[in-house]
């Protein structure tokens, strides 16, 4: 069913008077306050007004939680040079940069070994990982399962590389949610794939800013997605 033309014009008369109208595919707050279901993206409906609350600045830093055991066999040297790895494939995207926090040095995301507040891990080859959305209270925040076969390049015949999930929960600590689409950085189950230009896309739609224009296109790209 297609939008009438009312609707039409109402999109267009509110592009006009309002620059931050926002239509985006997840109910975003639902998803952290009531946990009410969340739609997939490509739906296309307006949900809310206002963006979630999202990272209000472009050069993130980051830290590996020691105080949080590191499993034995992985080399901590190895373990942060492939972080460093992760965070930086989602550079191209050409929304966020990143580095390391220095020593003693507060950090914007925080990884460990540890387990989630709340959120017990279920044993090995169950639940790899667990990122806090930034509007969540627990903002910042990638814990993997030590439970879990974690490899380095040291280890690559075995184990779970690094880098075939941690770029998934970066994702997600950036605010992006699961896609249905398969082999996807953040499809709903691993190992994932590097970031690319679909990722890419997604974290430039998420953060990208409100004009009228940006408005006025959403509204018309909602009415032609319209089933029949």
């Amino acid at each position: 069913m297609k939008k009438s033309a009312f609707s039409l014009s109402l999109c267009l008369w509110t592009a006009c008077l309002v620059s931050n109208c926002a239509y985006h595919e997840i109910a975003w707050q639902n998803k952290e306050i009531s946990g009410s279901a969340v739609s997939p993206l490509g739906a296309g409906k307006p949900v809310s007004y206002n963006k979630p609350q999202l990272w209000n600045k472009r050069h993130l830093t980051w830290q590996l939680d020691t105080a949080k055991p590191v499993p034995a066999r992985l080399s901590e040297e190895e373990l942060i040079r492939e972080i460093d790895e992760s965070f930086k494939s989602w550079e191209a995207a050409g929304v966020f940069t990143f580095s390391r926090a220095r020593a003693g040095e507060p950090a914007d995301i925080v990884i460990s070994f540890g387990t989630p507040p709340g959120k017990p891990w279920d044993g090995q080859t169950g639940l790899m990982g667990h990122a806090s959305f930034p509007w969540s209270r627990d903002r910042g925040h990638i814990y993997l399962d030590p439970s879990e076969w974690w490899s380095t390049r040291s280890f690559a015949l075995v184990g779970d590389p690094i880098t075939k999930w941690l770029p998934h929960e970066i994702g997600h600590v950036l605010g992006l949610q699961h896609t249905h689409a398969s082999n996807e950085t953040m499809s709903e189950n691993g190992p994932y794939k590097m970031p690319d230009k679909t990722s890419y896309a997604q974290l430039r739609h998420l953060y990208a800013p409100l004009t009228p224009v940006f408005t006025w296109v959403h509204c018309v790209m909602d009415v032609s997605a319209e089933a029949e």
